[in-house]
């Protein structure tokens, strides 16, 4: 599924209550994280299927108001980046929504970020070229600033051709944030920005 189309699918009310019904029905099962508290009266829940997790509204027609699913990168933009010993983990890509009603917005913001440092262990996470909602770009933001923050997590950017390291968030604003806040059509069609952690002390030489 395309990012317009759960964006148009959760954003309507009604839509939204009738794919979680059918969601929990036929795919959803409660779960939980390490370190994951889901405040009541809400749920954690994750497709049995797929990399998929919702937060759901506790009720008999439920609600999504937060929404993450990991998909593996495009297998083109890997081969360039694995001679790179921190940048040996699985490449995977977060498709994410939210819900645009203000307090539940903000109410969900720090679980985005411990979603994050979640898939972080265990995957390294790309962010590719090309428009994205308002608030998708919002979560990387804060995502990318957090991640400059960290000793242990590095930010790159990639090509076909080139790996560089991104120094801080002062470098990314000036030279990259167009990958988040534009469409990006005058950046190359294969250019994304990864975020990594660190595997035992690993680093990437800046080519």
């Amino acid at each position: 599924m395309q990012h317009s189309q759960i964006t148009v699918l959760l954003n309507d009310e009604e839509l939204n209550r009738k794919n979680s019904e059918t969601f929990m029905l036929y795919a959803g099962r409660e779960c939980s994280l390490p370190g994951f508290f889901v405040p009541k009266p809400y749920k954690l829940v994750r497709a049995v299927y797929c990399n998929e997790y919702r937060i759901l509204s506790d009720d008999p027609q439920p609600k999504t108001l937060f929404f993450i699913r990991l998909f593996d990168a495009p297998h083109d933009l890997n081969y360039s980046i694995k001679k790179y010993p921190s940048l040996r983990k699985k490449m995977t890509q977060c498709l994410v929504w939210t819900s645009l009603v203000p307090n539940q917005r903000d109410a969900f913001q720090f679980l985005a970020t411990k979603f994050f440092d979640h898939f972080l262990d265990s995957f390294n996470i790309a962010i590719s070229v090309g428009p994205m909602t308002l608030c998708s770009a919002h979560f990387w933001e804060g995502r990318l600033f957090e991640s400059f923050t960290k000793k242990d997590v590095s930010v790159f950017k990639a090509s076909e051709h080139q790996v560089q390291k991104i120094p801080d968030w002062m470098h990314f604003q000036s030279e990259w944030s167009d990958i988040i806040f534009k469409s990006a059509e005058n950046m190359p069609d294969d250019s994304m920005v990864i975020v990594s952690k660190t595997i035992n002390g690993s680093e990437v030489t800046a080519h």
